[in-house]
């Protein structure tokens, strides 16, 4: 059986496709995405995924926070 999924970003709705026979080849997909394109999870309350490029750039509350305190 073959997955299919599309990872949005959900700060810029940069794409990634996710997709492959299930299970070995659809989390090499995925596993693709997270380490060659560097998505993760964003930082907060709700589930939201993040590209890479805007990972890099992030900063949420608790960054700021630092930011003050150095």
């Amino acid at each position: 059986m073959e997955g299919r999924a599309r990872l949005v970003c959900g700060d810029c709705a940069r794409t990634c496709e996710v997709a492959g026979e299930m299970p070995g080849e659809y989390r090499a997909a995925f596993t693709r995405c997270v380490s060659d394109q560097g998505w993760a999870p964003r930082p907060g309350a709700h589930l939201v995924m993040i590209c890479g490029v805007c990972l890099a750039q992030y900063e949420g509350s608790e960054t700021k926070d630092d930011a003050e305190k150095l």
